[in-house]
């Protein structure tokens, strides 16, 4: 009964998938904000460098970033629902098994295996779902999703802490992955593909839809191919690689970074969480304010703001000044996450949307997964992360150049010219 469930009175169907996708992201948060408290406990029982496990935790980026175009074509045809729940399947048992390794090798191979491909089959399919079941107040939709997984990146570092504190790391890794089974898996059975699949319109939507109208002949846009021969496909993919790169090294090294400087362990994992609860902030107000300005000029605001925060991350030194990162840093990443999806919506359309969100993902993929590993080996040949929190820097810059390059091309009007 509950699976045919399609609206509650006077309760658009959409915006109970926007709360319950939400709820998804905001587990699947674990992964990536969780990843830097659980980097000293665990190379220091076994004697590992920071770069060799920072590699093991980014592998899961580097193989997610390929399947994700596979689970965005997926997901284009079949709808979210599957894919959902084959990444509560994998990523509680990939926590589950983490809680048992002895090498090396076994959390490069669970990493990459069930955390990699089960994180493919979460962020694109909720992604690029949402905006098909919204005309009007996408951006909000959006932010509120997003939103979701800010949340997660507040709770989950501290829980997380708590309970490396409380037993051990492989206990908190053991009692994490049973949280992800009960959250994940029932929640994906709600999750519908789009509006015209189950008798709806989008919201905001004043023409009727018919039942059997294909969701993907209903809206325009570039198809995959036509996408990846565009200038600007190559260009938001740099930006983004840029971006992913600098987020990256700040989420798994900057906890460590702050232990480093005599912050206690609790407090660095706090320095996680303000970032996570900000970046909540900033989710829902790009999400909003994209509604009226459009997402482009907003990306070179939210990346100017991260570019000034990694300048300050320079001269901290007292918990308060990493807090104050934090915050700053939080906001322009939590703006920028909403303006993803939205960014490709508006320079490719909707035809194709799920395939070429997850080809553009590859990018990032590459900058979350070379980012931790080079700041690991710096500090383990420097014995600081001074040259990594420089080269995140120049990056940042090299991104504000290309977003205002990105602003010249003007939307709707350039979907159906390749170049």
């Amino acid at each position: 009964m509950g699976l045919r469930l399609t609206k509650l009175k006077n309760l658009y169907y959409g915006w109970i998938l926007v709360i319950m996708a939400a709820c998804i992201l905001g587990m699947q948060a674990l992964m990536f904000y969780g990843r830097g408290v659980f980097l000293i406990p665990v190379t220091t029982e076994f004697g590992w460098d920071r770069g060799t496990l920072s590699g093991a935790f980014s592998i899961f980026l580097l193989v997610s970033g390929p399947l994700a175009i596979l689970t965005g074509r997926l997901n284009d045809k079949y709808g979210p629902r599957v894919l959902l729940t084959v990444t509560g399947l994998l990523l509680g048992a990939g926590c589950l098994l983490m809680s048992q390794v002895s090498s090396l090798w076994q959390v490069y191979l669970i990493w990459a295996l069930f955390m990699g491909v089960g994180t493919s089959c979460c962020i694109i399919p909720i992604m690029s779902t949402i905006p098909r079941w919204f005309t009007r107040r996408r951006g909000t939709a959006i932010g509120i999703t997003s939103a979701g997984f800010g949340l997660g990146g507040v709770i989950w570092p501290l829980v997380a802490q708590e309970l490396i504190s409380a037993y051990s790391w492989r206990h908190a890794f053991f009692i994490l992955g049973l949280i992800v089974f009960a959250i994940i898996i029932p929640l994906a059975q709600f999750m519908k593909h789009s509006p015209q699949r189950i008798g709806l319109k989008p919201y905001g939507e004043s023409e009727t839809v018919e039942y059997a109208q294909s969701p993907t002949s209903a809206t325009g846009g570039l198809s995959f191919t036509q996408a990846v021969k565009t200038s600007r496909f190559w260009l938001f993919g740099l930006i983004i690689f840029c971006l992913f790169f600098c987020l990256h090294v700040i989420m798994v090294h900057i906890a460590p970074h702050a232990v480093d400087l005599g912050i206690s362990l609790m407090l660095a994992a706090s320095i996680i969480s303000i970032l996570a609860g900000t970046s909540v902030i900033g989710r829902l107000s790009t999400g909003f304010i994209s509604d009226r300005a459009g997402a482009r000029l907003i990306l070179s605001v939210c990346l100017s703001l991260l570019t000034l925060a990694l300048v300050w991350l320079l001269f901290v030194g007292e918990i308060w000044t990493f807090y104050l990162f934090a915050v700053i840093t939080g906001f322009a990443i939590g703006g920028y996450m909403p303006l993803e999806i939205l960014i490709v919506a508006e320079l490719f359309g909707l035809k194709s949307l799920g395939m070429i969100y997850g080809t553009i993902m590859i990018f990032s993929a590459l900058g979350m997964t070379l980012g931790p590993i080079i700041a690991g080996t710096i500090f383990d040949m420097t014995g600081n992360y001074n040259w990594a929190f420089l080269i995140c820097i120049i990056l940042g810059a090299l991104a504000i150049f290309l977003s205002l390059l990105l602003l010249r091309y003007k939307g709707k009007k350039d979907l159906a010219i390749s170049g």
